[in-house]
C-alpha cells in the first residue's frame, strides 16, 4: 500500500481547478513516489503521460509520436516538432475538465534545446482551441531543477505556474504507516530507509528489521540489493571515485584529511567530488550552529544523508564479497548487529529535532525558535540548538545506546555548552530508555529542564 501525499494531492488538485491553463514542475528525487502521487492525482481525468529519454532531439520526437499513435490511432494528424505534437493532444476531441500533459524526466528533453519549452508555453497559451490544459513537467533530477532549470529556461521560466517539490517524509509518517513496529523498530528502519515512499513500500513490518534486511538487501537479486548495486545517480561519471569516498565516510573517516589520508586522492580532487555528492543531496557539510566559542568547533565535517547510502556503504559494499559465500542470516550476525545499534543512533538524533520541531510548530516550547543545528566541537557535541531571532536558546541531548540516561550525560552536555559559549534557556534530555534517580531529581527542582523518554515519543 502506497503513502498517500495528501498535501500534495490538494496542490495539485488547486492547480487543476484554476480558470487559466497552467504549467507545473513536479520534482523529487527518484525514490520520492512521484508515479503513486500522479496515478493519485490522474485518477478519473483527461490526461496523456509521455516519460522523456535521455537520447537525441530527433530520436525523442520520433519516441513520442510513436507512443501518441499508438495509443490514439484514430486522432488527428500529429505534425512536425514538439509543438505539432502538443497541438496534436489538445486538438483531439474534448473531455471532461482539463486535459492533463504530463512530460516525466522533462530535463532530457530541455538539455537538448528550448524548442519544447517554447512549445508547452505556446499550447498553455493557446486560443484555437476551448480545451483547457494543463502541463505537469516531471523531474528526479532535484539539482538541475533547483539550480540549473531558470538559466536553461531564461525568460520561459517566468510562465511556470508552480513549483512542488516531493520531499522526503518525516518519521511521524513513517510510524504513521509501520503501525506494528514499536520505538526502537521504527527507529532502526528508518535508518535504512529513510523518508522514501518507493523504499517503504517494500518494506514489512510484520517482519522484524533484521528479517526485512536479510530478504531485500542481503539476498542476492532482492530488490534493494539490486539498488544498491546501481545506486550511484546516473549523473556521475567515474563511479570508483564516488565509491571510494562513500565507502571512507561510510566507515566514519569525515574529515577532508581523513579521507586524504585513506585514499589517497589529492585534496583538490576530493574536494571536487564531495562538491558534486553534495549537489546531489547524497552528502552533506556539517555546519555548526554559530556561537561564540567559534575556536572550539571542528570544522569541514561531511556526512551521507541519503540513509540507504550511507546502510548500504557502511555494511555490504565494504563486505560485498563475503556476501557471496555466506547466508544472509548469518551475514547480518557477524557484520551488522555488532555495531547497528550504535549505528543507529545518529537518526534517533534526527527524530527527536523532529519532535522538538512539532513542539515548535505548535508554540509548546517556552520560544518559537527560527534556526536548529548542531554544534560540532573539538571535544563534544550537543545533539540540538535551536535559537530564536533575540538569541533565547533551546539544547538537546539524545541517549539512544544506553538503558539509561545518567546525571554524567547531563554534566557532559553541560561542558559542552560551556565549550559553546552559550546562554541556555531550556534543556531537553532525550533517552529512549529511561533517566538515572539524579537526573529525574534535577529536573524537579531546574524548570528548564525536560526529560522526554521513549514512551512520550
Amino acid at each position: 500500500m502506497a503513502f498517500k501525499r495528501t498535501a500534495e494531492l490538494k496542490t495539485l488538485q488547486n492547480y487543476y481547478g484554476r480558470d487559466e491553463n497552467q504549467i507545473v514542475v513536479l520534482y523529487g528525487d527518484r525514490f520520492s513516489g512521484k508515479m503513486h502521487l500522479l496515478k493519485d492525482f490522474l485518477k478519473g481525468k483527461d490526461f496523456v503521460y509521455y516519460s522523456a529519454r535521455a537520447c537525441s532531439e530527433d530520436e525523442q520526437l520520433k519516441q513520442w509520436q510513436d507512443e501518441l499513435r499508438d495509443e490514439f490511432p484514430k486522432g488527428p494528424e500529429i505534425r512536425e516538432g514538439y509543438s505539432g505534437i502538443i497541438a496534436s493532444i489538445i486538438n483531439r476531441p474534448a473531455g471532461e475538465g482539463k486535459r492533463i500533459i504530463v512530460v516525466d524526466e522533462f530535463q532530457n528533453i530541455v538539455k537538448q534545446g528550448s524548442s519544447f519549452m517554447g512549445a508547452v508555453v505556446h499550447g498553455a497559451h493557446n486560443k484555437w482551441s476551448h480545451q483547457p490544459i494543463m502541463f505537469i513537467l516531471c523531474s528526479s533530477s532535484v539539482y538541475w531543477v533547483e539550480n540549473q532549470m531558470v538559466e536553461k529556461l531564461k525568460e520561459m521560466a517566468f510562465e511556470i505556474s508552480g513549483l512542488l517539490r516531493l520531499n522526503d517524509l518525516k518519521f511521524l509518517d513513517f510510524t504513521r504507516y509501520f503501525k506494528n513496529y514499536e520505538l526502537e523498530s521504527s527507529v532502526e528502519a528508518y535508518s535504512i530507509l529513510g523518508g522514501s515512499p518507493m523504499l517503504w513500500d517494500l518494506w514489512d513490518d510484520k517482519r522484524t528489521v533484521s528479517e526485512n534486511i536479510c530478504a531485500l538487501v542481503l539476498r542476492d537479486q532482492a530488490p534493494l540489493n539490486e539498488l544498491g548495486k546501481h545506486i550511484l545517480p546516473a549523473e556521475l561519471r567515474e563511479p570508483p571515485v564516488y565509491n571510494t569516498i562513500l565507502s571512507t565516510l561510510a566507515q566514519g573517516r569525515n574529515k577532508l584529511n581523513d579521507i586524504y589520508k585513506h585514499t589517497g586522492f589529492s585534496r583538490a580532487k576530493i574536494s571536487v567530488y564531495i562538491k558534486n555528492l553534495i549537489e546531489l543531496e547524497i552528502v552533506q557539510k556539517v555546519d555548526s550552529v554559530n556561537t561564540a566559542g567559534h575556536e572550539n568547533v571542528q570544522k569541514g565535517i561531511y556526512r551521507i544523508t541519503d540513509p540507504f547510502t550511507r546502510f548500504w556503504y557502511k555494511y555490504v559494499f565494504k563486505n560485498y564479497s563475503r556476501l557471496g559465500f555466506m547466508n544472509p542470516e548469518k551475514f547480518y550476525q557477524k557484520y551488522i548487529a555488532p555495531t547497528f545499534k550504535s549505528y543507529t543512533a545518529y537518526c534517533f538524533t534526527d527524530v527527536c529535532a523532529e519532535y522538538l520541531d512539532i513542539l515548535n510548530q505548535m508554540d509548546k516550547l517556552s520560544f518559537r525558535y527560527t534556526q536548529r543545528g548542531i554544534w560540532v566541537g573539538k571535544v563534544g557535541t550537543i545533539d540540538t540548538v535551536a535559537m530564536d531571532d533575540d538569541g533565547r536558546t533551546l539544547v538537546a541531548l539524545c541517549n539512544w545506546e544506553s538503558p539509561v540516561m545518567n546525571y554524567a550525560d547531563y554534566e557532559w552536555l553541560m561542558f559542552c555548552v560551556k565549550q559553546a559559549k552559550l546562554d541556555i534557556n531550556d534543556i531537553y534530555l532525550f533517552s529512549a530508555g529511561d533517566f538515572d534517580l539524579e537526573l529525574k531529581q534535577e529536573a524537579m527542582i531546574n524548570d528548564h529542564i525536560t526529560l522526554i523518554d521513549g514512551t512520550q515519543l
